[in-house]
């Protein structure tokens, strides 16, 4: 005898009931894409190019080379390690000389954070050849020869900057850095390095103590630049961006 199936009546031996109708309805969700993130708390190890750290007229290796012509012998006259005989071998005079000048162009003044900026920023890397130096080497350096030392800086900063070699900066209370102006331009050499050397003069008395923390204007100008680009990203974050046209 026949049957006849009403609408919606599955076929003897073919039921699907509610569960299964609503299994075959379900579209499968597609697997999330595999990507590699960014991890930057991982240690990695990698080769570094030290001379391709900077630019090849990088303000640095102007340093560098200005320094190297200096007679610095009066820096020397305490090292007590000679070739031959073993014992701890100490930083190059010469070198430290040339990182507090850099230092000093870029307005940091604080040992301990020409020290922190030798492990990060590219050009200390490069004036200390990727060799970890202590705080108290480079302030130690500074005291004992402070006098002389200051002197010198205020040639060396001087004569550069005149010759457009380096750039003073300046860090100002609120923490902000501009660059030190050395008056109007000469067109006679002595009269305009005069002035640049009267720039340098000011740059290098504005220095704070060598053995000093970081300055916390300094501290406190980090922080809100910090502030304020999370600010920008925030009202950057318009509707629409991004999205597909």
């Amino acid at each position: 005898m026949n049957e006849t199936l009403s609408p919606g009546q599955d076929l003897p031996g073919l039921e699907t009931g509610p569960s299964l109708r609503s299994a075959a309805l379900t579209t499968p969700t597609p697997a999330a894409p595999r990507i590699k993130p960014v991890d930057r708390s991982e240690l990695t190890w990698q080769m570094v190019d030290v001379e391709g750290l900077i630019e090849e007229d990088h303000p640095a290796r102007a340093i560098w080379a200005f320094v190297g012509q200096l007679d610095l012998s009066r820096y020397y006259g305490a090292i007590e390690a000679v070739e031959g005989v073993a014992g701890r071998t100490p930083w190059d005079p010469r070198r430290l000389v040339r990182l507090w000048i850099y230092a000093y162009s870029r307005g940091i003044s604080s040992a301990r954070e020409i020290a922190r900026r030798c492990t990060f920023a590219p050009a200390f890397e490069w004036l200390c050849g990727l060799g970890p130096i202590n705080h108290h080497t480079v302030s130690d350096f500074r005291v004992a020869y402070g006098p002389a030392l200051q002197e010198l800086f205020v040639q060396a900063l001087g004569v550069l900057s005149g010759e457009g070699l380096v750039t003073l900066e300046r860090v100002m209370h609120d923490g902000t850095k501009v660059k030190a102006c050395a008056g109007a331009d000469s067109f006679r050499r002595e009269e305009r390095i005069a002035g640049h050397l009267e720039a340098a003069r000011e740059q290098v008395q504005a220095m704070a103590d060598p053995t000093a923390e970081e300055p916390a204007r300094q501290v406190a100008a980090r922080q809100r630049v910090v502030r304020e680009r999370q600010q920008r990203l925030e009202r950057a974050g318009a509707p629409g961006v991004g999205e597909n046209p």
